[in-house]
């Protein structure tokens, strides 16, 4: 009986040694981005990816609405698109295209773009061509490279978010921003589960925020139960930030939330991806838009159109 003994406590002492778990307290930046890429998988480099299934919007607080139709996310390299194709006619679909530096969001209607558009325009500039935007289903996603990017991270310890203790990385671009950047990882897996982009405004500074009440003079009814329109692009132009007494501050929240992970070609990639604009002001809005991703290929013939800017 002791031989089997022995050789059992053999397995468990080796199992251990190959799975070391390093603790927070002592785990660095660079270490945390290196067991986030080694979760992905080895194969980390492909021409292309293209990511498509069904996409829904809806309008939570600042209106009401929900629409959906069929989504799809591109990558090629520092190359872009992400489109949710929802056929309605005060909002026919939701379009990014980044060609290298270059970055574009489709209006919804002459002049206009949605809540989520505009937000990203405004209020999150830089987000795309830093390879933030979409996370690890881009091919152009910032940890893959970040000696290249000259980009800063800073290790925060577990943090708590969305009711978890997740590992919190803060993210400095080259070029500064004024909007903070946190990205969180899952402790027993190290994937990147969300991005949070957080824009404080304080009280006299406002940057031209959209009052999406509904109630001025710009405010539609498209007969879906939305109002402002079915992508939150209603309303009158205010300044946000000088509506609250002294002292208070407006908060600008865009969270990406990566869930539903498999495998694909040898790497570990989420299946739901989901983005949320909040706005904490005098006026609130709750938006979000989601690609439930039903399949993921690689190296696919796509157009250079595909990611042309008009």
């Amino acid at each position: 009986m002791k031989r089997p003994m022995s050789l059992f406590v053999s397995a468990v002492v080796a199992f251990l040694l190959t799975t070391v778990h390093v603790p927070a307290k002592k785990l660095k930046a660079d270490q945390l981005v290196a067991l986030h890429l080694k979760a992905i998988g080895e194969n980390l480099v492909w021409k292309n990816r293209v990511a498509q299934g069904l996409g829904t919007m809806d309008i939570r607080v600042g209106g009401q609405g929900r629409l959906g139709g069929p989504a799809m996310l591109l990558s090629e390299g520092d190359k872009l698109r992400t489109v949710f194709n929802f056929g309605h006619t005060q909002y026919p679909k939701e379009l990014l295209v980044r060609n290298g530096k270059k970055v574009d969001i489709s209006y919804i209607s002459p002049g206009v773009r949605s809540q989520l558009g505009r937000t990203i325009w405004n209020e999150f500039p830089r987000l795309a061509q830093e390879g933030l935007y979409g996370g690890v289903l881009t091919t152009d996603w910032a940890l893959l490279d970040l000696r290249k990017r000259r980009a800063k991270v800073r290790y925060r310890g577990l943090k708590k978010f969305d009711d978890k203790k997740l590992h919190e990385l803060e993210y400095r671009p080259k070029k500064g921003v004024d909007y903070r950047i946190r990205l969180y990882f899952e402790p027993e897996t190290y994937r990147h589960v969300a991005s949070h982009y957080r824009l404080v405004i304080p009280d006299g500074m406002g940057r031209g925020l959209v009052d999406i009440s509904g109630d001025g003079p710009g405010a539609t009814n498209p007969g879906i139960g939305a109002n402002p329109g079915p992508g939150g692009a209603g309303g009158s132009r205010r300044e946000l930030g000088n509506q609250s007494g002294p002292g208070s501050r407006s908060f600008i929240n865009l969270i990406e939330r990566f869930s539903d992970f498999k495998e694909v070609d040898s790497l570990a990639l989420p299946h739901d991806y989901k983005i949320t604009v909040n706005f904490d002001s005098s006026s609130s809005f709750v938006g979000h838009w989601q690609i439930k991703i039903d399949r993921i290929s690689h190296n696919r013939k796509i157009s250079p159109r595909a990611f042309a800017i008009k």
